[in-house]
């Protein structure tokens, strides 16, 4: 909302300016066009020279023949000038329709996306038809606010190119006209940015395939899974499932949208149930009933509509706009706006979302009772908690050493659950079963909602331990069940090793990534010597010059004092830049494979050895803290250390350096995270190829290189944000004083304010800087009461036609509120440059006294 408000009223102070400047260009021309008419007029027709001819243009006054050519190319320059400035203030109304019509539709996205929220709590139905209403709206709508505030954009920026034009199209004109043509060429580039990204934007709202990992069993190869299911289905009056999937990991689901099978990469459309085989194996044939016809209920009357045409559709829009915005984060640009809106009107939907899922699973749950009873429905929901943990500790067993692996995880996991029984459900009545696209109750509540009571018998039921033969059960599902197991299991292992292979080849690069060699940091003091030696000279060739040529109001010997003392002075300054020159640039740090080697301390300091570390930025360099193991001995000091700080009994080194040469802080910062994420990398290569592999994450290996806060102020530094932000105060104290109580009084003089005859205006005076005017004058008229005398402060933006001339006004009922003409005619101007160059003061103050408070919030937990 903000960045499209900003550009209406941008683009409105661009209009009133466009169109003063039109008018100031209009006269000035009018004026020039009567200055050429009266000079030509009043040229001798003989050919002779008459110098009492003369045009005054640019602070030159030029006499004869040459005032007239000159009036003349003033007139075209101005001519043109006008033209360009017609032009241009067709321009600001694009500015504000742009964003006008981006604000608009961040109004219309947000109320819609907040009503249809609201409205599809209250109905499943509504909730459907809103979510497809967006999806097909939404993109366009989109697509039309980024192009709007694209289109905005490129306006404003044309608009303000054409205040290069202020000095007119001679002298600099190819300089004016290429920082014009970068100025433009640049928020293109930016807009084409923009376009580029609205691809994505667009592309977020076709849903992405869910990845299941499993593989699909035909009638053929599970011909009792089929009976059950559809025999299942047709009792609940559902739709069958499509394709039928099994596979080791998760638990029980149905999809209706498209999906990709891995490791195959097989699509697949339609219909789908997952089954897990390790469940089917260890829970009874009730339960697995009671959990298949929960599913097959998502498939049944008004539930059909909601999974297989919304969720899906609603799950895929979530991932993808999800990973477009972390794709551009910190770089969204004109697509930001766009793309947070997407995000909250997905944000409203969630919440209605999570309502209809916790009701749907709760009727799911009932139907699936019905099929069998409340009670093995209960029991189902508390064994698969219970059974859970077996079949992850045969996973993960199986992940940390595949090659050991056994050819079946499904008989292992029947194996642990014998021997090791399975868990109390007890522990697990407050957890959310896991789903891929959905959400579910806790199971305490689920069960509460079958009517069955959680009693220890129930409870004990629910954990008993299945019998030996228990992988028996799953012949009555499949074909062929324990070849289907052993694929099952090949497939699993099959992606662990993949991974493992992975991580290795990126443990290789991590480890090969640092030169062997060492890498000595020195600090930068090379600049500092040159400034002392230049500074030196300076004042050494001050002093000669004060020698040689004296100084006017000295005596000869105050001179010679003077003399003296700048050049002892450069002397020193230049001693020293020459001492630091011969010196040369000390080692501050030396980055090793094996460690950090500090000057100052008696050993090297492992890379293994440093548990954790910080790093800020202060006024003078960087402030560098390692925490170091409490196994390792602590390093002692040693001569030759500068900045170092021991603290043995918090076990941190202390390091305070000035800022390494050709390094910025956040060089520094990857440096040091590249050693040690090498050094992790060899450890954990060291240790697979021992045979003791720490199976962590591929991005546990490498330590992520510290992102460092923003630089502590000092008390120095701190002084002078406080001293700008007085600066800033009393600049805000100066418009409220002088200059907003002269825009007040016009607004109330502007009606009938008429020339004074008889007025003067004296000390007057106008600057510029770039666009900025401000014009200073002391106004005084006769009035029946005696002179009236009045000072006048004008602060206006736009271009500056030719001299400024200025007429008083005033209200004949208040000479005392007097004004000009040009105070009347930028009143607008005036007006908008005030309370935009106020809010940009505000802003400024805010800004700054909060970015030093919470500069000094984060600096606290570094200095501890």
């Amino acid at each position: 909302m903000l960045l499209p408000l900003a550009f209406v009223l941008l683009g409105l102070w661009e209009g009133r300016r466009a169109e003063d400047d039109r008018a100031a260009f209009a006269a000035e021309q009018a004026r020039l066009s009567a200055i050429v008419a009266d000079l030509a007029a009043r040229a001798p027709r003989d050919g002779r020279v008459d110098f009492r001819l003369q045009f005054r243009h640019g602070g030159q006054v030029y006499g004869g023949p040459l005032a007239l050519d000159k009036a003349r190319a003033a007139e075209g320059q101005a001519a043109t000038l006008t033209t360009l400035m017609d032009w241009r203030r067709l321009l600001p109304p694009v500015v504000v329709a742009g964003g006008g019509l981006a604000a608009l539709l961040s109004v219309l996205v947000l109320l819609a996306g907040a009503a249809l929220g609201w409205v599809g709590r209250s109905s499943r139905d509504a909730l459907v038809r809103g979510f497809s209403l967006v999806r097909r709206l939404l993109p366009a709508t989109l697509a039309l606010q980024i192009l709007a505030a694209a289109t905005a954009t490129v306006a404003a920026v044309i608009v303000e190119a054409g205040l290069l034009a202020q000095s007119g199209l001679s002298g600099d004109a190819m300089k004016l006209l290429g920082i014009a043509a970068v100025a433009v060429g640049a928020i293109l580039w930016a807009a084409g940015r923009t376009v580029l990204g609205l691809r994505r934007a667009l592309a977020a709202f076709e849903p992405d395939p869910l990845p299941i990992f499993g593989r699909r069993v035909s009638q053929a190869e599970a011909p009792g899974l089929w009976r059950l299911t559809e025999g299942l289905a047709e009792r609940l009056g559902a739709l069958k499932p499509e394709a039928v999937v099994v596979g080791l990991t998760g638990g029980f689901f149905v999809s209706a949208g498209p999906a990709v099978l891995e490791p195959g990469g097989e699509r697949l459309t339609g219909r789908i149930l997952y089954l897990p085989l390790p469940y089917l194996a260890l829970m009874r044939g009730d339960e697995v009933a009671a959990i298949i016809g929960h599913e097959l209920a998502h498939y049944a009357g008004g539930d059909t509509a909601y999974s297989q045409r919304f969720l899906p559709i609603y799950a895929g829009v979530g991932r993808s706009l999800d990973a477009v915005a972390a794709g551009h984060q910190g770089s969204l640009g004109l697509l930001g706006p766009s793309l947070r809106l997407g995000l909250f009107v997905m944000e409203r939907f969630h919440l209605a979302v999570r309502h209809w899922s916790r009701a749907r699973e709760f009727a799911a749950d009932a139907a699936g009772a019905g099929l069998t009873t409340p009670e093995a429905a209960a029991r189902a929901l508390l064994r698969t908690g219970a059974v859970q943990p077996r079949i992850a500790e045969a996973l993960e067993a199986a992940a940390e050493t595949p090659g050991g692996a056994p050819a079946d995880l499904v008989a292992a996991a029947l194996d642990r659950a014998v021997a090791r029984g399975l868990d109390d459900p007890g522990l697990h009545l407050e957890a959310e079963q896991a789903h891929p696209t959905d959400t579910h109750p806790p199971t305490r509540e689920r069960v509460a909602a079958l009517g069955v009571a959680l009693d220890p018998d129930l409870l004990a039921r629910a954990a008993a331990t299945p019998p030996p033969h228990a992988l028996g059960q799953l012949g009555g599902y499949f074909a062929d069940p324990a070849g289907l197991s052993r694929d099952a299991t090949a497939d699993f292992l099959g992606a662990v090793r993949d991974h493992e292979a992975a991580v290795r080849a990126h443990l290789e690069a991590t480890a090969e990534a640092v030169d062997e060699a060492d890498w000595v940091l020195r600090d930068n003091s090379r600049p500092g010597a040159i400034v002392l030696l230049v500074a030196g000279g300076l004042f050494a060739a001050a002093a000669l010059g004060l020698v040689g040529l004296g100084l006017p109001g000295l005596a000869t010997g105050q001179a010679g004092l003077v003399a003296g003392v700048a050049l002892a002075l450069g002397a020193l300054l230049a001693a020293f830049g020459a001492y630091r020159l011969w010196r040369g640039e000390r080692t501050t740090l030396i980055l090793r494979p094996a460690g950090l080697a500090v000057p100052g301390l008696d050993r090297t300091i492992a890379w293994g050895e440093v548990a954790d570390l910080d790093m800020r930025v202060n006024r003078t360099g960087l402030v560098t803290r390692l925490l170091l193991s409490p196994q390792t001995p602590f390093p002692g000091r040693v001569p030759g250390g500068r900045g170092l700080t021991l603290d043995p009994k918090r076990r941190i080194v202390t390091i305070a350096l000035g800022l390494p040469r050709r390094m910025t802080p956040q060089d520094f910062a990857d440096a040091i995270g590249r050693y040690r994420a090498m050094a992790e990398a060899r450890r954990l290569l060291a240790e697979a190829d021992g045979g003791c592999a720490d199976r962590r994450p591929a991005d546990a290996a490498a330590p992520v290189p510290p992102r460092l806060p923003s630089p502590a102020l000092g008390w120095i530094n701190a002084f002078w944000v406080l001293f700008g932000v007085a600066c800033l105060g009393a600049v805000l104290m100066a418009c409220a004083i002088y200059t907003a109580p002269v825009v007040a009084s016009d607004w109330q003089v502007r009606a009938r304010a008429e020339p004074v005859p008889g007025a003067r205006v004296r000390d007057g005076s106008c600057s510029a800087k770039l666009i900025l005017h401000i014009c200073d004058a002391t106004l005084s008229l006769p009035t029946p009461g005696g002179a009236v005398t009045r000072r006048v402060n004008y602060v206006f933006a736009g271009l500056q036609a030719g001299e400024v001339r200025l007429a008083v006004l005033a209200d004949p009922a208040r000479p005392d509120l007097a004004t000009t003409d040009l105070g009347l005619d930028r009143l607008w101007n005036r007006t908008v440059t005030l309370l935009v160059i106020a809010l940009l003061l505000v802003a400024c103050i805010v800004g700054a006294i909060a970015s030093l408070v919470r500069n000094r919030r984060e600096s606290r937990p570094a200095a501890g």
